[in-house]
């Protein structure tokens, strides 16, 4: 069937996207901005950290559209940049790497898919962003929302300087917001996994 074949090249595609080289001197900004300790889970076990499911599928599809689309915008510099910085971490000097979707000259761009039509930007969204801001040394950076029921813009001007962004790498927690683990394929196993709240109206045995 061409659906298997069609799986299995999307598959392939996100092993090679996402399941970095095992270089331990490189941390991904998308693993800083989330949980600490889910980081070291991926490294132990490589082989369920990718939710291959329909709507990670639908949110590859549009990023590369996407990107194609940018190609005839002008100011163009890169649909593909890998930007890097040093940092440290726990003591040890690593290298940070970076993968804005778009690099224009004067600004930076994230795309992001999403079932539903937001009011507001997400925090890890903009921490994201504001990361590849600094790095790059662009001024202004633009969270780009693209949901069935339409395309929503949010100018992210709010920048980190040296010392912003030290603490937010040296404040690496895990997990990072409290909601992560109830996404989390790991919190089974997890030690830092944070319980939901009971029910106050459930009866105490």
């Amino acid at each position: 069937m061409i659906i298997e074949k069609i799986w299995r090249a999307f598959i392939d595609y996100e092993k090679e996207k996402y399941l970095e080289d095992e270089d331990d001197k490189k941390i991904h900004v998308h693993d800083i901005i989330r949980c600490k300790y889910k980081y070291y889970l991926k490294k132990m076990f490589p082989e369920v950290t990718l939710p291959i499911i329909p709507s990670i599928f639908i949110g590859e599809s549009v990023d590369d559209f996407v990107k194609e689309l940018a190609k005839r915008i002008g100011n163009l510099e890169s649909t593909e940049a890998n930007i890097e910085i040093k940092v440290t971490i726990d003591g040890k000097e690593k290298v940070l790497v970076g993968r804005p979707d778009l690099l224009f000259e004067d600004c930076v761009v994230e795309i992001k898919y999403s079932r539903d039509l937001t009011d507001k930007p997400l925090e890890h969204h903009i921490n994201q962003l504001k990361m590849y801001l600094f790095m790059t040394g662009k001024k202004q950076g633009y969270l780009v929302y693209i949901t069935p029921q339409g395309l929503r813009e949010f100018t992210i001007e709010e920048q980190f300087d040296a010392n912003s962004f030290k603490e937010f790498i040296a404040t690496w927690k895990s997990p990072r917001y409290d909601w992560e683990c109830e996404y989390c394929e790991f919190r089974f196993i997890c030690p830092y996994r944070i319980m939901p709240a009971e029910n106050d109206n459930k009866k105490q045995s």
